[in-house]
């Protein structure tokens, strides 16, 4: 049975997704609130349709280390009321199912091993909130946690990938949506869901890292035998001095190098893929591209065309950004 809790997690159950008919995302951030609506075939890239987006009044959302909640959750509700009326008027039926994509800031990622893991949900997630307790400097009590098996540890315990996130911020959220009678199935985030993307448009990619940026942090997802392996946010002050910034960024690159050698984190005798994958607007690739170059010793490949999401006029209405994550989380969508 569904839960009506948004799971943190892109969670794949086999035999309840289905890979056609049309599928819809929502991408959220402080700025505005976007809907792409894909049709999904067997065996082929979903094809972008309609997109329609719409900006978010200024400070609609209050500070917050990992996103703050609402200010007027009325106000709110009235644009995510807005964007469906006009995307069912432009995909021609309504929109009641969909999967959401939120910043990587907003719903973090990291991982723990379990020697033992308990066979029943309640208990796993009462120890993955043990073992996150001791990694991230947030109230654990105020967070909404869940876990997914990623496969067997060196030393053989179970690894998990754990996606958590504020619970009043993403139940404020998740109200908004259900108010306008559209049941969000999964919520992931930017990072996680641009891997699936990748994965989607080029099946088995094989090994890879990914760096997402934007001008207050970004993130470094590795990927491996089809699962993350490692996943590291940094947050960037946006006034700092261009060679503060970078500085920083270096340093923190060239210890997440060492840390993925040491631990193996793409496999034993594996070394580092030939380049990082750049997802970042255009006017940063070149900064993103030294900070690569310096920090992890690796080329950058930038991930600047969605021209593989089709020819359609709707492609020219959202930027690689956004396309690739969406496009990784209409795999998920449920109808």
């Amino acid at each position: 049975m569904r839960s009506t809790r948004l799971p943190l997690w892109i969670e794949r159950l086999v035999g309840l997704d289905d890979p056609r008919g049309p599928a819809s995302v929502f991408l959220l951030d402080e700025r505005e609130l976007v809907l792409a609506h894909f049709l999904r075939q067997n065996g082929a890239v979903p094809e972008l349709q309609v997109v329609q987006r719409r900006e978010l009044p200024a400070d609609t959302f209050q500070e917050g280390a990992l996103g703050g909640p609402l200010r007027e959750p009325a106000q709110f509700h009235q644009v995510v009321a807005e964007l469906q009326e006009a995307a069912d008027a432009a995909i021609g039926e309504p929109v009641s199912h969909a999967a959401l994509v939120l910043p990587d800031r907003w719903l973090r990622l990291t991982f723990a091993e379990l020697d033992e893991v308990p066979g029943k949900r309640h208990l796993r997630e009462e120890v993955l909130r043990f073992k996150l307790r001791k990694q991230v400097p947030f109230r654990v009590e105020e967070l909404r946690v869940r876990g997914r098996r990623t496969g067997a540890a060196v030393n053989g315990a179970t690894r998990f990938l754990i996606g958590f996130g504020v619970e009043h911020v993403l139940a404020q959220i998740e109200d908004s949506f259900r108010r306008a009678g559209i049941h969000i199935g999964t919520v992931t985030n930017e990072s996680l869901s641009s891997a699936e993307g990748l994965v989607r448009l080029h099946g088995d990619p094989g090994p890879f890292l990914l760096l997402v940026a934007h001008p207050d942090g970004y993130s470094l997802l590795a990927h491996a035998d089809g699962e993350p392996t490692l996943f590291r946010y940094k947050s960037i002050d946006p006034d700092l001095p261009y060679p503060v910034a970078s500085n920083l960024a270096v340093r923190d690159l060239r210890l997440t190098r060492n840390f993925i050698e040491e631990r193996e984190l793409f496999g034993a005798g594996r070394t580092l893929p030939a380049d990082a994958l750049l997802l970042t607007a255009a006017a940063a690739h070149g900064v993103w591209r030294d900070r690569l170059e310096e920090g992890l010793g690796l080329p950058a490949r930038i991930l600047d065309d969605n021209g593989a999401l089709g020819a359609e006029p709707a492609t020219a209405e959202i930027d690689v950004q956004q396309a690739l994550p969406m496009l990784g989380a209409s795999v998920t969508v449920r109808t």
